[in-house]
């Protein structure tokens, strides 16, 4: 279940029910307690350079003495030590530590290159909200503000082709200002909400996204529809078909279309009038999936239209249409896989797209295509590229396109360019260290503003010149968790490699306790990665933060088994249709390889944890091994054939078992072998279980009979119910007793 996201506010007013035969307020003070000592001691599902910063420590007076060091040296020395930050004891991270950084991303770059927009979403847990808004900041140094005021939160927000204008959304509309912020006006005023900013190359048009029924034919008739059903008392979920409810959210009569807005003012233009599809498609589809041609008279867009099919077919299409709208045309139909994301060259000659060849499958490679526009075909630029084009971008003068892959745990900045011969068969690496995300470029091209991360640092924003040879003149630009972090003792990912089934190499990482020190024993918490086609970077993560688990003094360690991104198509194909087989094995395999090369590991004290696919192979470890003293499961398949019957997106289980339960072939092979329940008689380890009633990915009665197997066995157990949560546990106050719960279970049994 790999997937893109995007990010949502949440609302206040969380519930939450907890159950257990366990020690409920004690596991529950356990967590508290860590978190609160922390405080007073002073925040993703598919090789960097190690550091250790070394604190030195002031000789004792009998070294001194033996030394033979002046007391005024010594007092010149002691005063130069304590005024080094290195000097003074940082500090674990808490909760609140967490919940205080500064989620920094989406950068824009200005097309002079000398300015760049970014985005900074807070959290504010004693309201338990987040907030998102705009900073700009010259792209050569200096202090952000708030763009385009302090009183107007803006998100997506775009600069106008010719730099003067910047369009952005606040209160779900979309918005202009000028480049220095004055002048901010609304532009639409939607009942159904905009999103996704995307300018006309001409700059006379802006498109967004507005949630609209498909039989209305305007927006007073939109509004009456949204208010009748609002009022309506009765509530009931009706369905002809499947796909009737997606993610958090049931299948209603409301579809997502793109409309093209006149900056000027005036009607803005449903592209999609009458279809009874989303542009994107949901539920995490965004402006990177519809895009106008150079000459702004098309708009290329994203959508799914295969009727009853949606649940079982992955089978997404490009279409073009006029901006005026009218009768879109298919330009990919001949693919049956996902084609998605379109971007024109400058010349208009060819239309970049990502393209799957295989039907059914969500995790094919994404192969970067080029539609001639003329000739009305396609091609793929990097046949030879055993890796997924995640995202993409062209130079203004076209004769380059940077690439985001995934790549060995990291997210890494790639180039190829077009020459007289064609484009470049093998792309140029251009940034690997750390982890690196959303590119953007200058107009001409010379300047590169993106975002990096890494496990013991915080998401900022990174300008570097961009030449021939690479980047050049790199540097941090935002500085939004410096403050913060120098306070914490974090520690780097320290990459290992180790051969596990059929002798392939899979990759790991390991994430030292915060102030290690050698010679002592430190319990271990083995995290696993969902998908099971996604992986675990080098990043700092937004909820399963590898730092924060290590901050209790636990060491994490992090396995990327087969099935993991980033390692070529075949080694992320050997998992499906053999969940428990080889990728079981590598992971037990890498935590075995940790142990060896790490004396300080205490293998009598280990714990393992994971969510979604990770929770699966969490509840299969349940009934395989008896190495652990404490399991974490979040939101983790326990039995296949109720799992097929109640996700959403039933590709998904046809593709990893083989088809229906119904199958013999695959009933035989896969849901009467890699099923955890058919173990439950082997189950013996503590387990702590948690899963929202709003997953409708893996529906949240699998945790539930989860831990009915373990109550009925007597086998400590504790399950927390989220009311208002789905796949992931998203609201800040949520997020401080999940954190508190899970480090509090392991606290209670390792520590």
């Amino acid at each position: 279940m790999t997937l893109k996201i995007r990010g949502a506010e949440n609302r206040a007013g969380a519930r939450v029910r907890i159950t257990g035969n366990g020690p409920r307020t004690r596991a529950t003070e356990s967590g508290q307690r860590t978190t609160d000592s922390g405080q007073r001691t002073a925040d993703s599902g598919r090789g960097t350079s190690v550091v250790y910063f070394q604190h030195r420590v002031l000789p004792s007076p009998t070294k001194r003495r033996q030394m033979k060091v002046s007391s005024r040296k010594l007092g010149l020395l002691a005063a130069l030590l304590m005024s080094s930050p290195a000097a003074a004891q940082k500090r674990p991270m808490t909760f609140n530590d967490f919940a205080a950084v500064r989620g920094v991303s989406d950068p824009q770059i200005s097309p002079s290159g000398a300015s760049v927009l970014y985005a900074v979403r807070t959290t504010d847990l004693a309201h338990n909200r987040r907030t998102t808004a705009t900073f700009i900041i010259p792209s050569g140094g200096g202090t952000p503000r708030q763009f385009p005021s302090g009183s107007i939160n803006a998100s997506e927000a775009r600069w106008s082709p010719d730099g003067k204008s910047v369009a952005f959304i606040a209160d779900d509309q979309l918005w202009i200002a000028a480049a220095d912020g004055s002048g901010a006006r609304r532009v639409t005023n939607m009942s159904g909400g905009v999103s996704g900013t995307v300018w006309s190359p001409t700059g006379d048009r802006v498109a967004v996204v507005s949630s609209v029924y498909p039989d209305c034919a305007d927006d007073a008739c939109n509004a009456a529809r949204a208010k009748a059903e609002a009022d309506n008392p009765v509530k009931a979920h009706i369905a002809d078909q499947l796909m009737y409810r997606h993610w958090t959210a049931w299948t209603g009569n409301t579809r997502s279309h793109v409309f093209v807005v006149p900056v000027a003012g005036g009607t803005a233009v449903d592209i999609n009038r009458g279809a009874n599809y989303d542009t994107p498609p949901g539920p995490f589809g965004g402006s990177e999936g519809y895009a106008f041609s150079p000459d702004g008279k098309e708009v290329a867009f994203t959508a799914k239209d295969q009727g009853r099919e949606d649940a079982w077919s992955t089978d997404l299409n490009l279409y073009t249409v006029s901006v005026d709208g009218g009768t879109p045309v298919v330009i990919t139909g001949s693919n049956h896989g996902a084609d998605a994301n379109p971007v024109y060259t400058p010349d208009g000659t060819w239309i970049l797209y990502q393209s799957q060849a295989h039907a059914g499958f969500e995790s094919d490679r994404g192969r970067l295509m080029a539609y001639d526009r003329s000739a009305k075909t396609s091609t793929e630029l990097l046949p030879k590229w055993d890796r997924t084009s995640d995202s993409y971008s062209v130079t203004s003068a076209g004769d380059a396109v940077v690439i985001s892959a995934e790549d060995a745990a990291r997210n890494k900045l790639f180039r190829i360019t077009h020459t007289a011969s064609g484009w470049t068969p093998s792309p140029q690496l251009i940034v690997g260290k750390m982890n690196n995300v959303s590119p953007s470029m200058s107009r001409n091209g010379h300047t590169i503003a993106w975002v990096r991360d890494a496990a013991d640092h915080p998401a900022e924003v990174y300008v570097a010149a961009l030449g021939a040879s690479g980047m050049t003149a790199m540097r941090q630009l935002s500085h939004e968790n410096d403050a913060l972090v120098s306070q914490l003792a974090l520690s780097p990912a320290e990459d290992f490699w180790f051969k596990s089934a059929n002798g392939d190499s899979v990759q790991g990482m390991l994430v030292r306790p915060p102030n290690w020190h050698a010679g002592k024993k430190y319990p271990v918490l083995l995290l696993i990665h969902g998908g099971p086609q996604g992986a675990w970077f080098d990043q700092w993560h937004g909820r399963w933060n590898m730092s924060l688990f290590a901050s209790t003094g636990m060491a994490v360690v992090l396995i990327n088994p087969r099935g993991s991104t980033g390692y070529g198509q075949k080694f992320e194909d050997e998992v499906s249709k053999d969940w428990g087989d080889k990728a079981y094995t590598d992971i037990m395999n890498g935590l075995d390889a940790a142990l060896a090369r790490n004396s300080w590991l205490d293998s009598t004290r280990m714990g393992a944890a994971g969510g979604s696919f990770g929770g699966y192979m969490t509840n299969w470890m349940e009934g395989h091994s008896t190495r652990f003293k404490a399991l974490f499961t979040h939101s983790g398949v326990y039995n296949l054939e109720a799992m097929y019957g109640g996700t959403e997106e039933v590709w998904f289980p046809e593709w990893e078992y083989g088809g229906p339960y119904w199958d013999k072939a695959a009933m035989a092979s896969q849901y009467r072998v890699y099923s955890p329940h058919l173990y439950a008689a082997n189950f013996k380890t503590p387990m702590l279980i948690s899963h929202g009633e709003l997953d409708y990915r893996i529906p949240y009665s699998e945790g539930m009979s989860m831990f009915t197997a373990l109550q009925k066995q007597n086998i400590p157990s504790r399950l927390i119910i989220w009311p208002d949560e789905g796949h992931w546990i998203a609201k800040p106050l949520n997020q401080k007793l999940w954190w508190s719960e899970a480090l509090g279970w392991f606290g209670k049994y390792l520590q």
